[in-house]
């Protein structure tokens, strides 16, 4: 009864670390843009390992311009690349155990519809890098030391508002056409000579 308890007891303990490690991911907000869009992209970084998070990489993908770090206190902010062309950006500084921190960047997405694969690079004070540069179909492997990255789908927006202002003008002067038919009509009743 004891081993069953204990045996028990093992199963549920791992269970619930599991969805620790797989849940473990840095992710980045938003999930969709509109093409050509100015915006600012979240970065979240959870900790839930046993030692203190001593940096965070993040590849910039390519087309993505004007990008500007957010000033983060406590952190050094690093990037590769030249002015309005970065490649990468890391931020160095400590996430305690069992804490998360938020960063930060504006950047302007492409001109044109894309996905964005925003892969990233969380290194330990204990020397451990976990890689979330997986595809986003997989899942962590076994070790909790890779991962799939965050995606952000920059959408074609304006064909679908041009087509609504469109129909929408359209429409307009489809119902002015009838209000003044119908106040051309009225008129002529009244206007039209009486027979004596």
């Amino acid at each position: 009864m004891k081993k069953i308890l204990a045996s028990t007891l093992t199963g549920v303990v791992a269970v619930i670390a599991l969805p620790a490690v797989a849940f473990a991911h840095v992710i980045v907000t938003p999930k969709q843009a509109g093409v050509g869009e100015e915006l600012v992209f979240n970065v979240s970084v959870p900790n839930e390992r046993n030692a203190p998070v001593s940096s965070v990489k993040l590849d910039i993908p390519k087309g993505v311009d004007d990008v500007t770090p957010t000033i983060i206190p406590g952190f050094t902010i690093t990037t590769t690349g030249g002015t309005g062309n970065v490649h990468s950006i890391t931020w160095a500084g400590s996430i305690p155990v069992g804490q998360r921190e938020d960063f930060s960047f504006g950047a302007q997405v492409p001109a044109t519809a894309t996905q964005l694969d925003w892969k990233a690079y969380q290194t330990y004070t204990d020397g451990t890098v976990v890689h979330w540069d997986q595809k986003p179909a997989g899942s962590d492997d076994a070790t909790g030391n890779s991962g799939p990255y965050s995606v952000t789908k920059v959408v074609n927006d304006l064909n679908s508002d041009a087509s609504t202002a469109t129909n929408s003008s359209k429409g307009t002067l489809a119902l002015s056409l009838s209000v003044a038919a119908l106040v051309l009509s009225i008129a002529s009743l009244f206007l039209r000579p009486r027979k004596r």
